[in-house]
């Protein structure tokens, strides 16, 4: 921004947000703070704000006074946190004064902020997620209770349609246990749940990106659902300059370590932010394992060569990184192969 005269830093919690403004010398005009709220930093800050440059970091109260500031056409960053914390001594305080000099030196690392749509397909993504997780120890404490309880079950899958069947029986007997029948019952709750957001999050993802969608179903593994988590956490593709930093990004591929003329490759990384997008790339490969496709082949060739099933499941999980970059760049169709 050429005409900027100020740099104001805004460190946001919940309740109180610090603020420090800037001028191109880098002497600070004011430091102070206020209430988390849009409308009063907006009156404390009105006389700077046309003329300035705002930055803050990514943290859970930021979201609602970014989006305020960015309609009102004000120029606001916001910081990558993973990078900020690198740029900081260990014990230095990240505060509002630190943010505006950063600012004015151009050493402010911005973080990629996704338009209003994926942010809503994220926080749907994210709903849909804590729902599979509370229907699993829903799941687990069902089949405890049977467990203790002496309580003998088909030796089938547990909450197939055959197990389900048998648990019905089990419960339509009458000397039942009041805690298996409210156990059940939240389950069913759960499962209803699941399938409403299920619908919820296809239904939104076609509206908006039904392209990206239709292309991305073409690819082998992917069902119905996958292709919204892809779209949620890679969209639009033009933001990744290549498959290579989309693979870096995905928490697909080791860690580099270098050291000189030496790079040795580490381990995958156990944690990555985008891990629901890492999750779907895996159930795809999970699938895929079992299809008589080029992809299933490489899949079993890797599993056989390792004897570890996660090392095939994160390998077919890259190549699939890489097929989603062309398919969404070129925007054609995936081909699958079968023998």
């Amino acid at each position: 921004m050429k005409n900027t005269k100020y740099y104001i830093g805004l460190d946001v919690h919940k309740e109180r947000t610090s603020y420090c403004i800037r001028d191109k010398l880098g002497n600070i005009l004011i430091e102070a703070e206020a209430a988390t709220l849009y409308s009063e930093l907006e009156h404390r800050l009105k006389p700077y704000l046309a003329a300035s440059m705002i930055g803050l970091e990514a943290s859970t109260s930021y979201y609602t006074l970014y989006q305020n500031f960015l309609r009102n056409n004000y120029h606001i960053k916001v910081a990558n946190t993973i990078q900020l914390r690198q740029l900081i001594a260990k014990n230095d305080k990240l505060d509002a004064q630190r943010l505006s000099e950063m600012l004015r030196l151009g050493t402010f690392p911005c973080s990629y902020i996704p338009e209003e749509k994926i942010q809503h397909l994220r926080s749907l993504i994210q709903m849909r997620h804590a729902l599979m997780q509370k229907k699993v120890r829903c799941n687990n404490r069902i089949q405890a209770f049977l467990d203790r309880n002496g309580v003998m079950m088909p030796l089938c899958k547990a909450f197939s349609k055959k197990w389900k069947h048998a648990l019905m029986q089990h419960l339509g007997s009458g000397n039942i246990s009041t805690e298996l029948r409210y156990e059940y019952n939240h389950y069913v709750y759960l499962e209803k749940t699941n399938e409403q957001a299920d619908q919820e999050i296809i239904g939104y993802t076609k509206t908006y990106w039904n392209q990206e969608y239709q292309l991305l179903r073409s690819i082998t593994g992917f069902g119905v659902l996958l292709p919204c988590y892809i779209i949620a956490f890679v969209h639009p593709i033009e933001r990744f300059l290549s498959n290579r930093k989309l693979r870096r990004y995905a928490g697909v591929i080791p860690v580099a370590k270098e050291s000189g003329n030496t790079t040795s490759r580490g381990r995958i990384p156990k944690t990555s932010s985008k891990a629901l997008l890492r999750w779907a790339l895996v159930q795809a490969a999970n699938t895929i394992g079992k299809t008589n496709t080029t992809l299933g082949r490489y899949y079993r060739r890797k599993k056989s060569q390792k004897k570890n099933t996660g090392i095939a499941k994160i390998a077919v999980a890259s190549t699939l990184v890489d097929i989603i970059y062309k398919v969404l760049t070129t925007k054609k169709p995936y081909i699958s192969t079968a023998c």
